[in-house]
């Protein structure tokens, strides 16, 4: 494989490339709906702190991972089980990265890109851990977090338009 470069977009970067990132969105989630994809992410490339990450092989987009930080006013953990106290739930808007989506063309997954992608996106982050959420029927993507060093939170219920019914959410401390 060529040497991979890795780009930081911030969010009107990301929308400028969305035709693309959507081609491996597609790739890495089949079954999921594009016309959401979209709206999610307009709405977040919106927002404070949205970042992504791109990787390319000879100039063709291979990859992304892409996320922002949680707002005081975030719903993320609403619903937590089992439950936390105030103190892990608290948010302050620059103290938790919620990772959105990480994926990697199927041709190119299996050779590290994914845990390079988490890196360079959480690199050098100011907040003091990340978050994301996982499918809970995925169990071999959440072996391989776990094998990074996330941790499972909790479970929580999707909500109206959500991909799946319930999350499984996993932390990562970064300081």
């Amino acid at each position: 494989m060529s040497d991979v470069v890795f780009e930081r977009l911030n969010g009107a970067q990301t929308m400028g490339e969305f035709d693309q990132i959507q081609e491996v969105y597609v790739a890495a989630f089949p079954d999921y709906s594009l016309a959401d994809h979209r709206m999610r992410t307009e709405r977040q490339a919106a927002s404070p702190g949205f970042e992504t990450v791109t990787a390319r092989v000879d100039g063709v987009l291979v990859g992304f991972a892409y996320g922002l930080p949680l707002s005081a006013r975030s719903t993320w953990w609403e619903g937590l089980e089992p439950a936390a106290g105030e103190d892990f739930v608290a948010e302050t808007g620059s103290r938790t990265f919620a990772v959105i989506d990480l994926a990697v063309l199927p041709a190119h997954r299996g050779r590290g890109l994914g845990r390079r992608l988490m890196a360079e996106l959480l690199g050098g982050r100011s907040e003091e851990r990340a978050t994301l959420a996982t499918n809970p029927n995925k169990r071999a993507l959440q072996e391989m977090y776990e094998r990074w060093g996330w941790r499972k939170a909790g479970r929580v219920p999707g909500g109206e338009g959500e991909t799946q019914p319930v999350f499984d959410l996993y932390v990562i401390d970064l300081r």
